[in-house]
């Protein structure tokens, strides 16, 4: 070989490097563009809640209890635009039906052994660096950093609503707090990972692990059996967690739905609509309207009555028959998936699936790009604004700013360094990690 040709492999490893397409592991027909776009609206809402939760709380106090008080204008601006916009328990919520959605497409397109083994070896493999990698690093800018500054901010502010991140002792227990992510199966938010972590918020990616078992099982019996029990089967699972109030409802009409736009048998059913008689039919779009609207309904009534908020949990019976648990405490121990959240999301995944329109507006490729970097955005988000914006707003306030002055700072700022560094860890870890897990799979099976 030449000198020459040498001379440019070397320069076309170094541009693959840094051209995402070249780490991607998935084949373009497994990949559907418009879940990215979902995403990358979901990577919007998830930073406009991280600053208002942080430096305007009265936005998006919708919890159990009174919200802290504020302007009247903050409130009204709550009440109208936090069920939507930046509603946290609709963003993870939606986060996780979307992986429940997305990780079984490889082997319902291709229902072989490899590809089976495939979601879950690659996922074995990705998670535990790009998320362990990220716990390290928070861990470690917390440490450097202190967190005296985040205990001056929340009683200056006030903000009674976010905690002070605690910094491990030492390696071993920053080390058990990244083993513990992908091995504890309940008390999410108490992990000592998610206390590590700026914003307490890392357990969300805990949950889509852990209850990621619960898709691969059984996804593995759809393809054999008659497609038309997959709706008896999936739906029966379903009803059997509802009872429960377990993540299994989620994960059972996520796969159900995925099922029904790629299984040949299914997919005419969910375009041709729901079947009366011979003369009436009722497109999907109808029941996707209307679960999305009564999903929304119900987000504004708790957001006007929070003290509410978790009285749905009289729907499932199973909390007032266990000697364990009461509502409560049911609530306070774990996330728990939720009906509202439920209904919104499925109900416009219906409008999204059976709508061209929608599907080509949500595959803008400005969105599919923020979507495919989602995590690397999540990653960012609470580095950036927990260390770095915090530290600006004091600064700011501290030299005669206004809050106001200080907050629109921070929010431009922040959200350019946001951006900026999810950039940064999507091809310095996300990517590479994709890499790394598809290399084993393929080291592992052939």
């Amino acid at each position: 070989m030449s000198k020459t040709t040498t001379t440019k492999s070397l320069v076309g490893r170094v541009r693959n490097f840094y051209n995402p397409n070249a780490w991607d592991t998935e084949p373009a027909r497994e990949t559907q563009s418009y879940l990215h776009g979902i995403r990358g609206l979901l990577a919007i809402s998830s930073i406009l809640w991280i600053f208002f939760h942080t430096f305007v709380p009265t936005l998006t106090a919708v919890s159990a209890g009174s919200p802290p008080d504020g302007p009247k204008y903050e409130k009204v601006i709550r009440d109208v635009f936090s069920p939507i916009f930046w509603n946290y328990s609709l963003i993870s919520s939606f986060f996780f039906i979307l992986s429940a959605r997305s990780i079984c497409v490889r082997f319902i397109n291709d229902p072989k052994p490899a590809s089976f083994a495939g979601s879950i070896i690659r996922r074995l493999v990705r998670l535990p660096i790009a998320v362990g990698l990220a716990s390290g690093i928070a861990s470690a800018v917390m440490k450097g950093m202190g967190t005296e500054y985040i205990q001056t901010f929340r009683n200056a502010l006030p903000n009674s609503s976010i905690d002070v991140p605690q910094i491990p002792y030492d390696a071993v227990a920053a080390l058990n707090s990244m083993f513990e992510l992908f091995w504890v199966v309940r008390s999410y938010y108490f992990q000592a990972a998610n206390h590590f972590w700026p914003s307490g918020t890392i357990w969300n990616l805990s949950l889509m692990y852990q209850q990621s078992w619960t898709v691969y099982f059984l996804m593995l019996i759809l393809p054999y059996s008659r497609a038309s029990w997959h709706i008896q089967f999936l739906g029966l699972f379903a009803a059997g967690s509802f009872w429960m109030n377990t993540w299994g409802w989620y994960d059972a009409i996520a796969l159900l739905l995925t099922d029904y736009v790629i299984n040949p048998k299914l997919s005419p059913q969910l375009h041709a609509g729901i079947k009366i008689n011979e003369h009436v039919t009722i497109p999907m779009v109808m029941p996707g309207a209307l679960m999305t609207a009564a999903g929304l309904a119900m987000k504004y009534v708790w957001t006007l009555f929070p003290q509410f908020i978790n009285e749905e949990l009289v729907l499932h019976p199973y909390i007032d028959l266990s000697e364990t648990t009461d509502k409560n405490s049911f609530a306070a121990a774990d996330p728990y998936p939720r009906l509202d959240n439920f209904l919104f999301i499925f109900g416009f995944l219906l409008l999204v699936e059976t709508t061209a329109v929608l599907r080509s507006a949500l595959s803008a490729n400005w969105l599919v790009a923020l979507g495919k970097r989602s995590l690397s955005l999540f990653v960012a988000q609470s580095l950036v604004f927990w260390a770095g914006g915090i530290k600006l707003f004091l600064h700011l306030t501290s030299s005669g700013a206004d809050t106001a002055t200080a907050n629109a700072a921070v929010f431009f700022v922040c959200t350019a360094g946001t951006l900026i560094g999810g950039e940064i860890y999507y091809r310095t870890v996300d990517l590479p990690s994709q890499w790394v897990a598809n290399w084993a799979y393929r080291w592992l099976t052939q």
